[in-house]
């Protein structure tokens, strides 16, 4: 098991890299759609007791970083779409 994130196979980082941008993409289009600003989702994320930073937020719309296990959760209920999606692009079939 790699002690550091230098020790993972590039391999393994670059899908990292492609999710975080695909899921940033996602919650950035979502959160358009519903005429949301980032800081108005941070406040409802609080109101969910997930607390995320300015910067951590933007990082995760950006691409930069993935969110937790309790920030998808939340981001998902918040922004009304299916895990699927949010973290797949998936749209359920009718």
């Amino acid at each position: 098991m790699p002690n550091r994130i230098q020790d993972l196979p590039e391999e393994y980082l670059s899908r990292q890299r492609a999710l975080a941008r695909a899921i940033g993409a996602r919650v950035r289009l979502r959160r358009s759609e519903l005429d949301l600003t980032q800081e108005h989702l941070r406040a409802r994320l609080e109101f969910d007791h997930v607390f995320i930073s300015r910067t951590q937020y933007s990082r995760i719309e950006n691409g930069d970083a993935l969110p937790n296990a309790a920030e998808l959760i939340a981001l998902r209920a918040i922004l009304d779409v299916p895990f699927d999606w949010l973290l797949l692009g998936d749209m359920p079939h009718s």
